[in-house]
């Protein structure tokens, strides 16, 4: 599994990049429920608020149009909505800026800028993340396993189509529970937030040269088909709550419109459909 995208080479005409938590692997409640929202709590000393803080985290991060965005634009929303409505956060406008600016959003540039500003809240959202990451690692790797289904998937993949995983998480841990997984023999290339934004990666997988209608994009966040349409590629959603119904779709017809040429339009239009409604929750 090659990690610099400036080492890699496309193998095969047609190239399938896929999320991990929450779309290939059943991950997303388990580090958002008992990891990121109750460090969260912890970090900012928020106990007598933490039912209020750990529903409003699952609103954001797992059941609205929000779901699957970065750790640290997470965090952001939420802050703000603490220091609306809660208690004041200081040092949130530092956090903020850092958020809208940055060229990368990870520990390492969060460092960075904490040594540069002395910001407390920059320190404390150091600490949440490092907190957070260190509680992924410890959560069972028996709920770390993939949705029924995915393995099937990516046998088929294989066949006709380069393999890439785009997460907007920490690579370390993404590559950890693939390998656990005994799925990384499948995969090319592993791009994580370490790697810039999905967008960024989506334009650095086109530049490897592509055509855009042999890209495809298999997410469960509104940032995913983002991260698409900005290359203008295509897109299948996997449907939160409904992981293994929507790997069986492609399975039995998402594969093969792709490869077929018959995915844009109606059948895209469909799924896209199917996507949104969704997550009107």
């Amino acid at each position: 599994m090659e990690k610099d995208i400036n080492n890699y080479k496309k193998n095969k005409d047609y190239v399938i990049c896929i999320d991990s938590d929450g779309c290939a692997l059943d991950t997303m409640d388990v580090k958002h429920m008992r990891c990121f929202g109750p460090c969260l709590v912890h970090e900012w000393g928020l106990g007598e608020y933490r039912d209020d803080i750990i529903r409003l985290w699952r609103k954001i991060n797992l059941l609205s149009r929000t779901r699957g965005i970065n750790r640290f634009k997470g965090l952001a929303k939420m802050l703000v909505e603490i220091n609306d409505n809660y208690t004041r956060v200081d040092g949130l406008d530092e956090l903020i800026y850092w958020v809208q600016t940055t060229d990368e959003l990870s520990d390492e540039s969060l460092e960075e800028a904490y040594e540069r500003t002395g910001c407390n809240c920059m320190k404390k959202a150091l600490e949440w993340s490092r907190l957070s990451n260190d509680a992924i690692n410890m959560v069972s790797d028996s709920r770390k396993a993939p949705f029924i289904g995915v393995e099937e998937a990516l046998q088929l993949m294989k066949e006709n189509a380069d393999i890439v995983i785009m997460t907007a998480s920490n690579g370390e841990t993404i590559e950890k529970e693939w390998k656990i997984n005994k799925l990384d023999p499948y995969v090319e290339l592993l791009m994580s937030q370490e790697s810039g934004t999905k967008e960024e990666c989506m334009k650095l997988i086109e530049k490897c040269g592509y055509e855009k209608e042999h890209i495809l994009m298999i997410g469960d966040a509104p940032a995913d088909k983002e991260a698409a349409d900005c290359v203008q590629a295509l897109f299948f959603p996997i449907l939160a709550y409904h992981e293994s119904e929507s790997w069986d779709e492609f399975i039995e017809k998402g594969m093969k419109h792709f490869i077929d040429g018959t995915f844009s339009g109606e059948y895209e239009k469909e799924r896209e459909e199917a996507f949104l409604k969704n997550l009107d929750m």
